[in-house]
């Protein structure tokens, strides 16, 4: 019968969303034959989680659950941390934003038992949930970008580029061996992406967990029965907010993808664009968004091509120029 490590890394949680999530996890259906436990990864958080009323009282009611403090900050930090702890045969990832369905270990399991193959793995179904008011073009349009995606099927593979069966990081399902190899390249240097760490909207970490699979030859792929709901507050649906993270996603797949690949780096680091080329691709994507939303979408593109150009730079260990620092701060992507 399987043991499950269940984990949600954070720091300084909101209150309220991270309590949607511990009522989630306690609801979750377990048979009566098998075993879990539940780590919660405090990552130097100013304000302690043992200091917090309501999660110690959730660690007191739970023998199952236990506390874990990393005073390095950084998701990649709490995330090696929550690998040594764990005792699990399957590492099920649940960000402080993630409501997993109450089936959502069993499905998990069936899943790890058909598919021997896949390594790494996702929800199938994932529905974004706005906490508050949002702007009305993110309602329309933003969705996928928070990652809402449904999946009628199993799908799986294994391919060096992007591809939709490949699993984001809300509700990520891992084998061991594939976490223990993530962490031995951490070790080595052979990674340094830190995932997100204090304001910056880098990210990356699950996309080397990803692709290190693949590189390993193992499968990735998504689970259909996988329910899980993305709590998103209204803070991180501003345009400002949307493009940097749009930067910091596009600089940080290039530079994990160069990592876990060491083969396609010269390829990536020789991909060069201009400052041209991204305003190109900004005004040929005004006509699909329309008059209202096609200038916002314009400066996500935008700030797409300038993560990718950061990227190459730093892959070719060359320093930004100054009309790239210059449009960085005039669009305020860091």
């Amino acid at each position: 019968m399987p043991t499950l490590s269940l984990i949600t890394c954070t720091r300084d949680p909101d209150p309220t969303m991270l309590r949607r999530v511990l009522v989630a996890v306690e609801a979750l259906r377990v048979p009566a034959a098998w075993d879990r436990e539940y780590l919660l990864v405090d990552s130097a958080s100013a304000h302690p989680l043992a200091d917090r009323a309501e999660e110690r009282l959730f660690l007191d009611r739970e023998p199952w659950a236990r506390l874990v403090r990393v005073d390095v900050p950084g998701l990649a930090a709490a995330r090696r941390a929550a690998v040594r702890e764990a005792r699990g045969s399957l590492l099920i990832w649940f960000d402080d934003d993630n409501v997993p369905a109450p089936g959502y270990l069993e499905a998990a399991v069936a899943f790890a038992t058909a598919h021997p193959s896949v390594s790494v793995w996702g929800a199938g179904r994932i529905t974004v949930d706005f906490t508050g008011p949002v702007a009305p073009w993110v309602e329309r349009s933003m969705r996928p970008f928070f990652q809402e995606r449904t999946h009628p099927r199993d799908e799986f593979g294994r391919t060096t580029h992007w591809a939709p069966f490949f699993p984001v990081g809300s509700g990520l399902v891992t084998r061991p061996p594939a976490m223990t190899r993530w962490v031995d390249a951490h070790t080595r240097g052979a990674y340094t992406l830190s995932g997100r760490k204090g304001t910056a909207l880098t990210a990356g970490d699950d996309a080397q967990i990803i692709f290190g699979a693949i590189a390993a030859g193992e499968d990735v792929g998504v689970c259909a029965a996988q329910h899980l709901t993305h709590l998103i507050p209204p803070a991180r649906c501003t345009a400002d907010y949307l493009a940097r993270m749009e930067f910091g996603i596009s600089a940080s797949l290039r530079i994990a993808r160069a990592e876990c690949f060491p083969a396609e780096r010269a390829a990536l680091a020789a991909d060069d664009v201009s400052m041209v080329d991204a305003v190109r691709a900004a005004l040929a994507s005004l006509p699909a968004h329309g008059v209202v939303d096609g200038p916002r979408h314009a400066r996500l593109e935008i700030a797409r091509r300038l993560g990718a150009l950061a990227a190459t730079l730093q892959l070719q260990d060359r320093a930004e120029p100054e009309w790239l620092r210059a449009a960085i701060a005039l669009f305020g992507l860091r």
